[in-house]
């Protein structure tokens, strides 16, 4: 009796820290962050047209996105605010689809970037579908970075 209650003390315990785990900061909150996507056509956004877009965010929307992620500005961590789904894609300004993506680590901001420009490509090339960019980036960039560019990022 006693191990049983000692296994599920264990068991309970390595349940809560597994809870308190915080989600890989390389990837936003889905509940924070889905994504949100414009209504627009691939031919929209490879025309000429939407090389001006501007992807600036307000400092007052910037400000909103980092409370709702619980971080202090000047903290030890540098963060920039990025669009989920990037505007080249048709991604929108609004805040489902803005995240404090971290400017360092592993899989920083400079991937993400690789990544959104060669999903444009081939969007623009017809040889992938819009909304599966979209899809796949919004999901898990990472993964769609491994997919599409690579693990070490050798692909393109």
């Amino acid at each position: 009796m006693r191990n049983i209650f000692f296994s599920s003390l264990l068991i309970f315990s390595l349940s809560a820290l597994a809870l308190s785990q915080k989600r890989p900061s390389h990837l936003p909150n889905p509940k924070l962050t889905p994504g949100a996507a414009l209504d627009v056509a691939k031919d929209d956004l490879c025309g000429h047209k939407y090389d001006d877009l501007d992807e600036s965010v307000p400092v007052t929307v910037k400000d909103q996105v980092f409370k709702r992620y619980g971080i202090r500005m000047g903290g030890p961590e540098a963060y920039n605010i990025d669009h989920l789904i990037p505007v080249r894609l048709g991604g929108s300004n609004s805040i489902p689809n803005l995240w404090p993506q971290p400017l360092s680590g592993e899989w920083d901001y400079q991937k993400k970037n690789k990544l959104e420009r060669h999903l444009y490509r081939l969007v623009c090339r017809g040889e992938l579908d819009l909304k599966e960019a979209q899809k796949e980036i919004a999901v898990d960039w990472v993964s769609a970075y491994r997919k599409y560019i690579g693990e070490r990022g050798d692909g393109e």
